[in-house]
């Protein structure tokens, strides 16, 4: 029954993808009374604005599917002019996870603003509680002014509501508001950079970072601060800064090294369990616990369980290499109805550490390293454009709650 309002929303969004997706009606029949002719010729529609132009993929205005762990997400966009309206469904197999979003966003000559709207609701892992969910609703204001092509500043007004299937969760029905300012130097198609300065929500996590575009001159990096207040209905007060980079070193002419490095913290938090010392240390601070940044993860180190709260912190660092070595380029292998064009085999390693302390990040015995290999191929089915990765990596250093060993993958496909 909880899930109800959310298949009316669904629905929703929907209905509106379906609307924005219709063609215009077809034009009348040689038996229809001819139009009048007017007495001042039609005016042309005007072409995009510069920024339009540069920040609007013409690949997205098709629907496009995602598969990453069991995982869908379908978007249909629509550019009318300098306004881009878009729908977006995700699915995940395995848990139920449920995430819709409705977007309007206007090209300017000299910036853009972003107005949407997010309904997400996330289950538990197989075997916990059906009971247990985690409901985030909310809305966002989001402006960009771009400096040039590669330089760009962000805003955001955001409020985030949620949820909780127990009700006893010390964040249930709490709503988080907050603001965040940002610079991200790079180009703008980087999803992960985006959610650093921008909407943190609806984005495609890869396996591999070559899978993201790495700016000119092979480098990027964004960096932002966020400040949320108990301002109107806000019930959380904390600053966070957070900064990543993001460089290709070209190894041969056709093999080269990815490196990542990302770090974050919380300046200012206030601490709320003072009498309490047995609760847990992620309930403990001003902060939701979806604001906390993790070490585990797709978007971080890819071997550390994330099955519980070892790996998060206010406090954060950690540094990824990836080494590309290409088994076979612009081939056409072809098996069934697929065509193969690219192979790379890959090496990867990382290390880093969090926690909830400044003096957690230097204690080596919380260190975390890991190591893996996997592969990277592109590839071609009808029309489709297919690129697929495959990545196992394993826990070599760290705590025993922290160590795992994963099979990680992703399939991204673009018409």
């Amino acid at each position: 029954m909880r899930i109800r309002p959310l298949g009316v929303f669904l629905a929703v969004i929907l209905s509106a993808a379906a609307a924005l997706a219709q063609e215009p009606p077809a034009p009348a029949t040689p038996a229809s009374p001819p139009p009048p002719v007017p007495t001042t010729p039609p005016q042309a529609t005007p072409p995009l604005s510069p920024v339009a132009a540069s920040g609007y993929d013409r690949r997205d205005s098709l629907p496009n599917i995602y598969l990453a762990d069991g995982r869908a997400s379908i978007r249909l966009r629509k550019l009318i002019k300098n306004v881009l309206f878009e729908s977006q469904i995700d699915y995940k197999f395995v848990t139920g996870d449920i995430s819709t979003f409705l977007r309007y966003k206007y090209y300017a000559q000299d910036f853009t603003y972003k107005v949407a709207v997010f309904d997400t609701i996330s289950f538990g892992a197989i075997g916990s509680h059906t009971d247990e969910f985690e409901r985030v609703r909310g809305g966002l204001l989001l402006f960009e002014v771009p400096r040039d092509y590669n330089h760009r500043y962000f805003t955001l007004l955001q409020d985030d509501r949620l949820t909780f299937g127990d009700t006893t969760r010390v964040d249930n029905r709490k709503n988080n508001i907050y603001t965040k300012l940002g610079y991200q130097y790079g180009t703008e198609f980087d999803d992960q950079l985006n959610a650093i300065v921008g909407e943190s929500r609806g984005r495609l996590i890869p396996v591999l970072t070559a899978f993201r575009e790495l700016g000119p001159q092979k480098f990027s990096y964004a960096a932002a601060i966020t400040q949320a207040g108990k301002i109107s209905t806000g019930d959380y007060k904390y600053t966070k800064f957070e900064v990543e980079g993001l460089r290709r070193w070209d190894i041969t002419p056709t093999s080269f090294v990815v490196t990542r490095a990302h770090a974050g913290v919380f300046p200012v938090k206030d601490f709320l369990c003072k009498n309490t010392p047995l609760t847990p240390p992620a309930e403990c601070y001003s902060i939701p616990g979806y604001e906390l940044f993790n070490l585990a993860g797709r978007d971080a180190l890819r071997s550390l369980s994330s099955t519980n709260d070892v790996s998060v912190g206010t406090n954060e660092f950690h540094l990824t290499n990836e080494f590309f070595i290409p088994v076979f380029r612009n081939r056409d292998y072809r098996l069934g109805g697929a065509h193969f064009n690219t192979a790379y085999a890959i090496a990867y390693a990382g290390a880093g550490n969090a926690g909830f302390e400044y003096r957690d990040i230097a204690r080596t015995r919380d260190f975390a390293i890991d190591a893996g290999l996997g592969t990277e191929m592109s590839l071609t089915i009808r029309d489709f454009e297919v690129l697929l990765s495959v990545l196992f990596a394993h826990t070599i250093k760290g705590p025993d709650a922290r160590k795992s060993n994963k099979v990680q993958f992703s399939i991204h496909t673009v018409r």
